[in-house]
């Protein structure tokens, strides 16, 4: 996939994702300090302490997870957050291990950042409405860094999105910024057909995902699996490439080859174009199967949505 994945702090589509993404990560050597209040206009606006740094704050969540604390995690994200709820609830799964976390890496990308950005950020449809990002942005300075821990194999996001409250910097997302071409058939690799319907049986794209209109600039389809595998293999994993939506289907625990017959994914599309890419995986060896590309309707089309069997 083009999309990298690192640890961050909620799964890459829903706020619930919090507890999911802790059962494998973190670590960090920061102190999570006193707060520090906001610098007057008579002091230098080059002077910072270690707990007015936005990467303190990371470092010092890396910390309450690392010491299986809830309060002190808590103490770290905005009131604001999504992933408050979560965390009031006693739903966080703290990690066995904790994978390295280094802030020297961390990099300030953007000061300032508004409601806009943050809903060009993947997936951020799946977590906010219009009306929360304006509500939590307002008469709030923020701050964007890139700053990745090792990665791990749950969820995907580099960006954290900090902004202030009370005088210090709390961590309120973390997500992927898009990088999405402006026309994505510029990226699309060229079609491969399972004529044969060894494993695709056919691909739905007037599928409609009821998402209770929580999410929006998002297109969907349904990769059906065939009932006759022709081919064997333990596990189908199916894809966009440019929404960076994933799903793989097995026989489960036993990895049983064929298990998934009869199966189907839903899978999410960009808006302005994707391609779907199934890949079957035996023993270890991946092959893709079946890659087909969405693109969108226009007002002079009636559909050029490619690949349907």
């Amino acid at each position: 996939m083009r999309r990298r994945t690192y640890l961050h702090l909620a799964g890459a589509f829903g706020v619930t994702g919090l507890s999911g993404c802790q059962t494998t990560d973190d670590g960090g050597s920061g102190g999570l300090g006193t707060a520090s209040p906001e610098p007057s206009e008579t002091e230098s606006p080059t002077e910072t302490t270690e707990t007015d740094d936005p990467v303190a704050t990371i470092e010092a969540y890396f910390d309450a997870v690392s010491a299986g604390d809830s309060d002190a995690l808590r103490e770290t994200v905005h009131d604001e957050s999504p992933y408050v709820p979560t965390i009031d609830a006693g739903k966080v799964t703290f990690p066995d291990s904790t994978p390295a976390f280094d802030p020297d890496t961390a990099e300030i990308v953007d000061s300032d950042p508004t409601p806009a950005e943050i809903r060009e950020f993947e997936a951020a449809g799946f977590v906010f409405d219009d009306g929360e990002l304006d509500d939590a942005f307002a008469d709030r300075s923020g701050v964007l860094v890139e700053a990745a821990s090792e990665p791990t194999n749950l969820s995907m996001g580099e960006t954290w999105v900090l902004l202030r409250e009370s005088g210090r910097w709390r961590v309120f997302w973390v997500g992927t910024r898009s990088d999405v071409p402006d026309d994505p058939s510029e990226v699309f690799d060229p079609e491969i057909v399972d004529t044969a319907h060894d494993v695709v049986a056919e691909v739905d794209w007037e599928y409609d995902q009821d998402t209770d209109g929580a999410v929006s600039n998002v297109e969907w389809a349904q990769v059906i699996m065939t009932d006759t595998p022709g081919i064997e293999a333990e596990t189908i994993r199916v894809e966009s490439t440019i929404e960076g939506w994933e799903t793989e289907l097995s026989g489960g625990d036993d990895d049983e080859p064929g298990g998934w017959a009869g199966t189907w994914a839903n899978i999410a599309l960009h808006e302005d174009g994707d391609q779907i890419v199934v890949t079957a995986i035996s023993d270890g060896t991946e092959t893709v199967v079946h890659r087909v590309h969405y693109e969108p309707k226009t007002e002079s089309e009636t559909s050029t949505s490619t690949g349907t069997e």
